[in-house]
């Protein structure tokens, strides 16, 4: 059968993480001022970080790269036709990849339950122990985002295979995105340096993400969510409903976590990469979740699929928006559960395109009816979402019926839950309210102490959340996909 990789030797939440970066951020400082120095010491680097997590897989790096390399230095020399051409083969060749790894293990069972010892060997192929190379689903779409721009002439320059390897394989970013646009990265990899300002911040973002990650999101998953997944009926309803709300801020804990540290490691060696989390638990509705939830991917996926399909000016929207939402849960892997999360987001946000063309002409004058239309507004986007990613979580579908029929049998019978779970939920929560100012003052307090009192802060800090948190390191989530 396919397994998941797992890279526990490049988690950022590692000891070996820091030994690996500190290194890598001191000697790329003495170097960041000769370009094509810098730029074969980062791509070694990228290299020797993905090579940790599986050397296996640089093969399908060094393809992904080349497919797009190819395809663009071709695009220079010929018309829009074979153009167009050029880019639909890059767009098949990466489909087809990406199709075989996350797919291949449903398929072949499928066909083995259909056509029984004849479809045997599917299974029993050595195809089938082949594992998903860890972050393919984030620098494909990277790749084709590059590829894409240069055919619709939005790209910069074209670029050398070894500057386009750098930038597909930049290693804070590699393993689970965000996923960044060539416009973004190559500007600042010829004149971006760290400056001042960027340690207390680069610092301050990698101590939250580690708290999010190694207190919050590990408490929770090691605390109640696993075990009420695993075994719904063993827990009661009121601990079966806390688990949905604790998997929905241990996710984004979890993912924003590995996000802002993603974010503090390139800041401190000059680059400033975008933002993927804008504080999604306060959305009034789900289209303005999915502005502030893994903004890069939900840019890439309107930029390149919704918008070419039509939008909301060509065709249907809503049919637009059903198969945009669609791809996006089955971008995450074959489960029948991604499937279904992903079609009825796109059930919400076509009732709430429809519900704000109905009302869009309507506004409540009365600032308290309007304040409370915001409060409902927002709990009710809440759960919804809260209530999909069960379908996200459950390993079948099955097990997601389990859980939600637990939520709703109404019964006492089964374990509860501990007081620490629902402290974690809602300090989760309220991190969508109040966590930006939180950082802020943060960098501020940073910005005013000397540099060695910096670092003296920073190290403590480490200590106190190392300690604060659970025994053992969890793998993050979306290195899964």
């Amino acid at each position: 059968m396919v397994e998941r990789a797992r890279c526990v030797a490049v988690n950022f939440v590692t000891t070996g993480f820091a030994l690996f970066f500190l290194p890598v951020l001191c000697i790329g400082w003495g170097l960041r001022r000769h370009y094509k120095a810098y730029t074969w010491f980062l791509l070694a680097a990228n290299i020797l970080f993905y090579a940790l997590a599986g050397i296996a897989h640089l093969p399908f790096l060094f393809l992904i790269a080349f497919i797009n390399w190819w395809c663009v230095r071709a695009m220079d020399r010929k018309g829009r036709r074979k153009r167009l051409m050029l880019v639909s083969a890059a767009v098949a060749a990466h489909v087809m990849i990406l199709a075989f790894f996350k797919y291949y293990e449903a398929v072949a069972l499928g066909m083995a339950e259909l056509f029984g010892q004849e479809a045997r060997w599917l299974i029993n192929s050595s195809l089938a122990s082949w594992v998903l190379p860890v972050g393919l689903s984030f620098y494909s779409f990277q790749g084709l985002s590059y590829t894409i721009d240069h055919y619709r002439e939005d790209g910069l320059a074209s670029r050398s295979y070894a500057e386009l390897l750098c930038f597909l394989s930049f290693f804070p970013t590699v393993m689970s995105g965000p996923i960044m646009r060539e416009n973004n990265f190559f500007p600042q990899l010829r004149t971006s340096f760290a400056g001042e300002e960027d340690f207390p911040e680069g610092v301050t973002l990698i101590l939250s993400g580690l708290f999010k990650k190694g207190v919050m999101s590990s408490c929770l998953q090691s605390r109640l969510v696993d075990a009420v997944f695993a075994a719904p009926d063993e827990y009661s309803s009121a601990a079966a409903l806390m688990a949905v709300y604790a998997y929905s801020v241990q996710i984004y804990c979890d993912f924003s976590g590995y996000t802002n540290i993603a974010m503090g490691v390139a800041q401190l060696m000059g680059f400033h990469i975008p933002k993927n989390f804008d504080d999604p638990y306060r959305a009034l509705s789900l289209q303005e979740f999915w502005h502030r939830w893994h903004i890069s991917l939900s840019t890439w996926l309107r930029d390149y699929l919704y918008i070419p399909l039509g939008g909301s000016r060509k065709g249907n929207r809503y049919v637009n928006l059903m198969i945009t939402m669609i791809i996006g849960g089955i971008w995450h892997g074959s489960s029948l559960g991604f499937l279904v999360w992903g079609a009825l987001h796109g059930v919400g946000l076509a009732l709430v395109h429809a519900w704000h063309r109905l009302t869009g002409k309507w506004q409540m004058s009365n600032r308290a009816l309007r304040g409370f239309g915001n409060v409902v507004s927002w709990a009710l986007t809440l759960h919804v979402v809260a209530l999909l990613w069960v379908f996200f979580r459950a390993e079948t579908l099955t097990d997601a019926q389990a859980v939600l029929a637990r939520v709703t049998a109404w019964t006492s019978e089964g374990a509860g839950f501990p007081l620490v779970v629902l402290v974690a939920t809602l300090w989760g929560v309220a991190l969508s309210f109040c966590g930006t100012r939180l950082y802020r003052a943060a960098v501020r307090g940073m910005s005013v102490l000397p540099w060695p009192v910096q670092g003296a802060v920073a190290g403590l800090a480490i200590a106190f959340i190392v300690n604060l948190g659970p025994d053992g390191v969890f793998p993050f989530i979306y290195m899964r996909f």
